[in-house]
């Protein structure tokens, strides 16, 4: 499997994040950045990181940037930055190009002038924090699309023990668990698997079959000695 390339324009806490989670997923990565600090600490991780203007195309011809498989444009609030660069990627003709952004107002913009995805982070951000503020048993909440999301619900300690197939999660709710966390470990639960108090469970579906299923898990409750 030939092993992918990537560059990531823009050296801030996004893009840093990114450049670290390529790297440990083993690919290659060229970073650059027009601040000498914020590449300074780069370089310490990573030797392909440069101080750049990515609005100069000659800069990012030099540094071989039209061979990436794709360029993550991570400036955010620069928004000028992030358009010139952008525009200057879909010239040297690369093919994907993922821009961060933090106004909706710039997302068909940018689609236009070549961006293959547009991504808010801080928007994403405050969907989540509605969610959790929404379900206290909710650890994190990630939205996958329109319409389908993935959540961790901590499972609270009076929950009655109970498998999957007699759960039956995807008949009554309309939803999957697709990880359990016990402890320190962690599996893929089948059906003979079951739920225990205290696990967390991470779950795709809608909001409302989310919604929907968080209750009525964690109102399954042991009965009170009396």
């Amino acid at each position: 499997m030939t092993k992918k390339s990537f560059a990531v324009i823009g050296l801030g806490q996004f893009g840093r994040a990114v450049l670290e989670e390529l790297i440990d997923n083993g690919m290659d990565v060229i970073a650059i950045d027009n601040d000498p600090d914020a590449v300074a600490r780069v370089s310490k991780i990573l030797p392909t990181c440069f101080v750049a203007d990515s609005t100069n195309e000659l800069t990012l011809k030099e540094l071989g940037i039209k061979d990436v498989d794709a360029a993550i444009v991570a400036y955010g609030s620069n928004k000028e930055a992030s358009v010139l660069t952008t525009v200057i990627l879909r010239e040297l003709g690369v093919e994907r190009i993922i821009v961060r952004v933090d106004d909706d107002y710039y997302i068909p913009i940018l689609k236009k002038l070549g961006a293959t995805e547009v991504i808010t982070p801080q928007k994403a951000a405050g969907i989540t924090l509605a969610n959790r503020l929404g379900s206290e048993d909710y650890k994190d909440f990630y939205r996958l699309d329109n319409k389908y999301s993935i959540v961790s619900i901590a499972i609270n300690p009076g929950f009655v023990p109970i498998s999957l197939k007699d759960l039956n999660a995807k008949g009554v709710y309309g939803i999957n668990v697709v990880l359990v966390v016990r402890g320190s470990k962690s599996f893929v639960p089948g059906g003979n698997d079951s739920l225990l108090p205290g696990d967390t469970i991470f779950v795709v579906g809608s909001t409302k079959e989310i919604r929907d299923f968080r209750e009525g898990i964690n109102g399954r409750k042991k009965n009170k000695q009396k």
